[in-house]
């Protein structure tokens, strides 16, 4: 009997000790929370695509060696959107049917707009560090985007404009991103009270170069304002020199990665950037993220890498506040956390969830980029 009754306490306490570990188990096996990233990976610009992962991928793996969120880890389901309706429509059908509150994308204003009535419709957040189009600014949806809008710009340019006495301007538009170029220059228009030239190409099809440095020089301006991705930066900044053109060459963050000089050469240096990106941050958090992209990646940090890396950080301290991660709750917690501490400074979303953020000059000396001052 007494053997009996020892074998039965024995059973016991193993069933006990087997359950702790279970749920010791379990505890560590906390389902991940995923999140989606709907790039352009592979069609024109898929290099800036692959600054966009690289930054959210060490985001995240940054996020789960401390934890994940409340212990569970962080999942980043990558989508290469191709740059295409269809890629997009595609890339997003297959984010959203894996169960994600919210997609990180897209990498233009043009290919954000496309998403994103499939996205909120389907009850799922978009979230952008890219779009500047002023078409969703001021929207109760779920929408949220931590870049500036083009009313900031034009405001920006303007008074840029007016500082260095430009009288006259020609804006060169790359139509394959139209929702953020023609934006770009009707917001500029409210502000700016000179003489206005917009000449524009398909960086998609055919460009007929013959046709647009005479288009962009015939009006004898005093500044030209390349709306264009940094490969076509580079090259139009070439050929404008070469003709002889030695006024104001003014980009925008589109064109801001280092690939800039090599595209430009000579021909960039001296350039303005009109951008809420610094290239360069003192603070420590700032100073160990480039570390660790240059050790992870050998790469330079760029603007798109930052801000991949920033939006990150910043989704994964508003699931942090979720009582359950749904998307009306890290709508919510966006909008009531007073203020996200980033690696580019504080950043806070207003009621519609946009920002507002400094505005700098960013020029290009001796092929570096080095901060001019704000905009005011």
């Amino acid at each position: 009997m007494k053997e009996k009754k020892g074998l039965f306490f024995i059973v016991i306490i193993t069933l006990i000790i087997s359950q702790i570990a279970c749920l010791g188990a379990c505890d560590r096996k906390k389902e991940p929370i995923k999140i989606g990233l709907s790039i352009n990976l592979s069609g024109r610009g898929g290099t800036a695509g692959e600054y966009i992962r690289d930054g959210a991928m060490l985001a995240v793996s940054e996020i789960n060696k401390k934890g994940g969120v409340h212990g569970h880890p962080i999942s980043l389901l990558i989508k290469d959107d191709k740059n295409t309706g269809e890629g997009i429509l595609q890339a997003d059908k297959e984010l959203i049917a894996e169960g994600v509150p919210v997609i990180i994308g897209h990498t233009y204003s043009e290919t954000t707009l496309k998403a994103y009535p499939y996205v909120t419709s389907h009850n799922t957040l978009l979230f952008t560090p890219f779009t500047g189009t002023t078409k969703l600014t001021g929207k109760d949806d779920l929408f949220f985007r931590t870049s500036v809008d083009n009313n900031a710009y034009g405001r920006a340019l303007s008074a840029l404009l007016a500082k260095r006495q430009v009288e006259t301007v020609s804006f060169l538009l790359d139509m394959s991103n139209p929702s953020f170029v023609l934006d770009y220059v009707e917001q500029t228009r409210k502000y700016y009270r000179g003489h206005i030239t917009p000449i524009q190409f398909n960086s998609r099809k055919t460009t007929d170069w013959k046709r647009i440095i005479p288009g962009l020089l015939d009006p004898k301006p005093d500044a030209i304002i390349l709306l264009t991705e940094v490969t076509m930066t580079g090259i139009a900044a070439q050929k404008l020199r070469a003709k002889g053109f030695e006024g104001e060459l003014i980009s925008s963050l589109w064109a801001q990665t280092p690939d800039l000089m090599r595209y430009g050469g000579q021909a960039v240096e001296g350039l303005t950037i009109i951008t809420f990106i610094s290239p360069q941050y003192n603070n420590p958090q700032y100073v160990a993220f480039a570390k660790a992209v240059k050790e992870r990646f050998n790469k330079p940090v760029t603007a798109r890498t930052v801000r991949s890396y920033e939006a990150i950080h910043i989704i994964s301290e508003a699931l942090k506040q979720c009582t359950e991660i749904s998307v009306q709750e890290l709508k919510e917690a966006l909008l009531e956390i007073s203020q996200f501490d980033s690696v580019m400074g504080p950043v806070r979303f207003d009621a519609f969830g946009d920002v507002v953020r400094p505005i700098f000059e960013i020029r290009i000396k001796n092929g570096k980029f080095y901060h001019a001052g704000q905009i005011e």
